[in-house]
């Protein structure tokens, strides 16, 4: 098992904030001519966001660098439709070296759609945590 980090469930709305944050600013640098950063900011935004549901329904978060059971814990936060949503974490993820780390950028088609998954797992986490109810 890899490494968990717990949390309180209200802190699911700080995480929520972080992840529409760094969306929009995803969204602005592919707006203006910085892709790469967009791409990985998306990234960032897409952990975030993961991070709100699995804190919200689980009390915990995934915490290795490597994100790898991020999307294994995403599935079994038993929010609607988290499979799916786990499926398309981990595509996100699978993306996250090449866009950080290697020389050549990922192309402008492959960050339109990086950044369009993030922005769909973004806005899902948003209405898991937002519809939760008080006290969750």
């Amino acid at each position: 098992m890899g490494r968990r980090k717990r949390a309180f469930a209200h802190d699911s709305f700080e995480f929520l904030a972080f992840a529409e944050e760094l969306m929009d600013a995803a969204r602005h640098c592919r707006q203006t001519g910085r892709p790469r950063a967009g791409a990985l900011l998306a990234v960032h935004a897409s952990i975030a966001a993961s991070d709100a549901v699995c804190v919200l329904r689980l009390g915990e978060r995934a915490s290795g660098e490597q994100h790898g059971e991020a999307p294994d814990l995403l599935a079994t936060s038993g929010a609607p439709d988290a499979r799916e949503k786990a499926i398309q974490f981990a595509a996100i993820l699978a993306m996250k070296n090449r866009v950080a780390y290697e020389a050549r950028p990922p192309t402008h088609e492959e960050g339109d759609l990086l950044v369009k998954r993030a922005k769909r797992l973004v806005d899902w986490a948003a209405t898991v945590v937002r519809r939760a109810p008080p006290g969750s």
